[in-house]
């Protein structure tokens, strides 16, 4: 035999070798591909058992694949899956393999998922509860797994007498599938007929789950219940008392707000520990009922889930005593995070589409409803929902709802030093847009909040604090190398007057001791500048043990090793002031936020006794030079309103070096102030406002004159003109 002969036959003989992993494969059946798979993955070889793999995948549908895998002899097929995983992970040839066996076992889970909730399969395996010991467990292994899903048809069988030799069976399955069934057999329970309500109420106190106790109270209070099954359900609810360990007796209203209270709560963490919560399809049933339809579920978005259950608890509460305010905050709370968590262009199924969106029921609620709301957001770090709130009570709420003397004073306050800066802009404009006419706890913040909106979002300002100058002269270029204008010192004394000139701070790093960042924390959390200004702590371990035990969850203070190194000093800084500051405020929206605080603080400067608007003076000055034009102008405006040579010294210093329409503003401000509180420039710059009336035309020149005449600059001026 030649070479090019035997190079021929070595050809044909690895085409051979490889057609059962492609063409023979596509004519094989699922069962033989499903054991090709098998062994292929024992005998290590991930060639043939990934062409084995992907065939079958191509050719079996879900339900299929499953009956391939239950009557296979292969029983230990999980552990052949997990094999081919390592294999596959082991050679980057097979790396395909992988994803071959994961898509075999997600689609075989998926077809269990599939056939234990089909209503018909359902049914036939609570006939199989009565046909014998082998059976019964078979049938109850499949209910146990349709879980929530079997409990329309077991309730319904239980509810047809003409099954009743069943109904024993049924009882005790519906004890060992548990938890699941809770929450339907609850939404049952109260409506049903004397006889299934009995032994209803007492399935639920043997499963052992308090959920049940709303819809049991509900029973015992109800003047139509039936004596019998009222006796009934009262044993089962002082059993399900005891075996809960609940404390107290509550009402059905109060045990339906806590039960809402408790899925609110356990929502804001992980809607996916909701008991009815299904992880195969990221999505929560709840339930109704009626005599006539039996237990219908309605799917709800994962997202939504634990507010969708708040919100009937807190309905069905006010529906019982509608008198209960905590449960009216619980419903609207619900209701405005539902919205805000809904993903787009995804329906909401549960809520009625007669029904009025979120915020109408929060304004129709009125203000004490949405301090309470409000105060919930805070405590939850929610800013979207204390945006809401905020919303919704800057619409609805005057001056005494808003900075009344009450309790519903504290929330909208705590807002103002909210780290989100969206919040706190919204509720100071809430509070200065109702001008109070007397002083609230709180009411320094106002000013300085709107002054922070003024501010360019691209200057930041870091005041540094150490324990030695040494350690200050270190992190003053460190921290202005992240782009900050730092300035420091060894104590606040030694920073006072730099943070008096500055426009506001965004950030505070300090050096020392646990003590010390106590106090300062304390010392600034009052003052109009500094109160909702993030501070890092930079610390040894031991420090920082310390400042936690002092401080606990604080949201200001958060700390960091001491380290000279630019990185971790960077990571330190970013994650402090983004921890403590929320979601970055785009272009657009900042300088909507700047020209509606320069608006509010003008209406501060012209009638407001309650809040001073020369606070903000320094972010109004540095304002002139921002990049924005109506910005420029509209702080021109508020300066003109405040009596300081500061200030009009720093618009005649724009007037006179800016050009165009900006200068004919900016002239009409200074005269503004020169009349409001007379003249307060140098001689300087009065020579310069005059070499402008002699130099200028048209507009420029008329405005030029009346800035020379409000000034009450030497009429000698005038009459040099008129004579020359």
């Amino acid at each position: 035999m030649s070479g090019t002969q035997r190079s021929m036959l070595g050809l044909w003989l690895l085409v051979l070798t490889c057609l059962p992993t492609t063409l023979f494969a596509q004519d094989q059946t699922p069962a033989i591909l499903w054991e090709d798979f098998n062994h292929y993955v024992l005998i290590a070889k991930p060639d043939l058992a990934l062409a084995s793999g992907q065939a079958l995948l191509e050719q079996a549908d879900n339900q299929t694949l499953l009956a391939t895998v239950e009557t296979s002899d292969r029983k230990a097929w999980v552990n052949v899956l997990a094999r081919a995983t390592k294999m596959g992970e082991a050679d980057e040839k097979y790396a395909d393999l992988v994803s071959v066996s994961k898509d075999l076992d997600s689609r075989i889970q998926a077809a269990r998922v599939e056939l234990s909730r089909d209503p018909d399969r359902i049914m036939s395996d609570i006939e199989l509860l009565a046909q014998g010991q082998r059976a019964h467990r078979n049938a109850s292994q499949r209910l146990a797994a349709a879980g929530q899903y079997a409990a329309p048809q077991m309730l319904a069988a239980l509810l047809d007498e003409n099954q009743s030799r069943l109904h024993p069976y049924i009882l005790a399955s519906m004890v060992t599938i548990g938890q699941p069934l809770v929450a339907p057999l609850s939404e049952a329970l109260p409506q049903l007929d004397p006889v299934p309500m009995r032994q209803v109420a007492q399935v639920l106190a043997e499963i052992g789950y308090p959920q049940a106790l709303p819809a049991m109270k509900q029973v015992l209070e109800s003047p139509t219940a039936d004596p019998d099954a009222r006796a009934a359900v009262k044993a089962a609810y002082s059993s399900l008392l005891t075996s809960t360990r609940q404390a107290v007796d509550l009402s059905a209203a109060e045990w339906n707000l806590g039960l809402g209270q408790t899925q609110y709560t356990t929502a804001t963490s992980n809607s996916e520990d909701l008991p009815g919560y299904d992880t195969s399809i990221g999505s929560g049933l709840v339930w109704a009922y009626g005599p006539k339809i039996g237990l219908v579920p309605t799917p709800v978005p994962g997202e939504i889930f634990g507010d969708v259950l708040a919100m009937r608890s807190a309905k069905r509460a006010l529906a019982l005593n509608d008198g209960l305010d905590p449960a009216l905050s619980l419903y609207l709370m619900a209701n405005l995070r539902r919205e805000n968590n809904l993903p787009a262009d995804t329906v909401d199924p549960s809520y009625p589409s007669e029904m009025q969106p979120a915020g109408f029921y929060a304004m129709l609620a009125g203000p004490d409803r949405l301090h309470d709301v409000l105060a919930r957001a805070i405590a939850d770090g929610d800013s979207e929902l204390a945006l809401d709130a905020i919303e919704a009570l800057a619409a609805t709420a005057g001056t005494d709802a808003l900075v009344s003397r009450g309790s519903a004073q504290q929330p909208l306050m705590a807002a103002l030093s909210y780290p989100d800066r969206k919040v706190r802009f919204r509720a100071a404009e809430a509070l200065a847009h109702v001008r109070p006419t007397e002083g609230f706890p709180g009411a320094h913040r106002v000013t300085a909040v709107l002054s922070e909106a003024v501010r360019q979002t691209d200057t930041k300002y870091a005041m540094v604090l150490a324990d030695d100058q040494e350690t200050v002269n270190k992190l003053l270029p460190a921290i202005g190398e992240l782009g900050y204008e730092a300035f420091g010192g060894m104590s606040m004394a030694d920073v006072s007057s730099e943070l008096n000139l500055v426009p506001g701070i965004d950030l505070i790093v300090a050096a020392v001791d646990a003590e010390m960042i106590v106090r300062l924390h304390n010392n600034t959390a009052n003052d109009y500048k500094t109160g909702s200004v993030p501070i890092l702590a930079l610390q040894t371990v031991e420090q920082q043990i310390r400042l936690g035990n002092a401080l606990g969850d604080n949201t200001r203070v958060s700390s960091a090793l001491i380290s000279d190194d630019a990185d971790e000093l960077k990571a330190a800084v970013d994650a402090a002031f983004s921890a403590y500051t929320g979601d970055g405020i785009g272009a657009d929206e900042s300088t909507e936020f700047a020209l509606t605080a320069l608006r509010l603080l003008r209406e501060v400067a012209v009638g407001s006794e309650i809040f001073n608007v020369a606070e903000a003076q320094p972010a109004l000055i540095q304002a002139l030079s921002d990049e924005r034009d109506e910005v420029k102008v509209a702080s021109a405006a508020v300066l003109a309103l405040i009596d300081s040579p500061e200030a009009q010294n720093a618009l005649a210093e724009s007037a006179l070096s800016l050009e165009g329409d900006l200068q004919l503003s900016m002239l009409s401000s200074l005269a503004d102030s020169a009349t409001y509180f007379g003249n307060h420039l140098p001689a300087g710059q009065t020579d310069r406002i005059l070499e402008l009336v002699k130099s200028s035309t048209d507009e420029l020149a008329i405005a030029a004159a009346r800035t020379h005449g409000a000034l009450s600059l030497p009429t000698a001026n005038a009459v040099k003109l008129l004579t020359e």
